[in-house]
């Protein structure tokens, strides 16, 4: 009787120290995923962490990671939708996949609509350039295209003539070849001082972008780059009534259209 009562303490002190120790460490130590189980938890390196490595992140959000201080963390750019992704869309390798990266508007000209196409992850004219800086050296933006960076000059007549002087024929060929490097329709037209009728000046205009027309002709220029008009003398570039301001307005102007 005497031994069972010196038992009951041995055996008191036992069965504390088993429940202790079924206890487990205090949170948020650990020695154990299962010390950390009910607060969804792994352990790592004796604490309780949300994740040890991405497996446990991609559990709670197909996008998150594991990152520092094992902490869940938002993967840069992963969206599971369009919603995931403001001012863009949740671009997806296939269908069926889970994820995505967040980008613009587009990828490709067959996500653009009609008249569209993509350039930097969204839909613009479709136009080949906005600015002289989006064309190759040498070229400029004229009308949203990309054309030779040349310039045509006003070929000059003497009074009530239509027949191109000797001084004037290099800027023909100039303007001839730069007509063939643009490769676009230009408009040849004809002008004339004040002196003379309106018909007569309009007559004498329409010779004098016909004989240039016919140069460029010479030259190479086929029919669907030039077409010529007449103005006469209803766009003088000055209205002064001597001879140096009438030598300005007898002139064939070439321009592209």
């Amino acid at each position: 009787m005497t031994r069972s009562i010196r038992l009951v303490p041995f055996l008191f002190a036992a069965a504390l120290l088993a429940l202790m120790t079924a206890c487990g460490p205090e949170y948020p130590k650990c020695e154990a995923d299962k010390h950390c189980a009910k607060q969804n938890e792994v352990c790592v390196n004796g604490f309780c962490r949300q994740c040890r490595d991405d497996a446990q992140c991609a559990q709670i959000d197909p996008c998150q990671e594991c990152g520092a201080n094992n902490a869940c963390v938002r993967r840069a750019g992963c969206c599971k939708s369009d919603l995931d992704c403001p001012g863009g869309r949740c671009w997806k390798d296939t269908p069926d996949a889970v994820t995505g990266t967040c980008g613009g508007l587009c990828r490709t000209d067959d996500h653009c609509p009609d008249g569209q196409r993509c350039a930097g992850g969204s839909c613009v004219p479709d136009v080949a350039c906005t600015g002289d800086a989006q064309c190759p050296a040498g070229q400029r933006c004229v009308n949203n295209e990309c054309v030779a960076a040349c310039d045509t000059e006003a070929v000059y007549f003497d009074f009530n003539e239509y027949t191109i002087r000797l001084s004037e024929e290099q800027k023909v060929r100039d303007n001839a070849t730069c007509i063939r490097e643009r490769a676009a329709a230009h408009q040849v037209s004809g002008h004339a001082d004040e002196r003379g009728s309106d018909e007569y000046n309009l007559a004498l205009g329409q010779r004098r972008a016909n004989a240039v027309a016919r140069q460029y002709r010479q030259l190479g220029v086929t029919d669907d780059l030039i077409s010529t008009i007449s103005y006469g003398e209803e766009r003088p570039v000055c209205n002064q009534s001597n001879e140096e301001c009438w030598q300005q307005n007898r002139r064939v102007e070439t321009e592209r259209r």
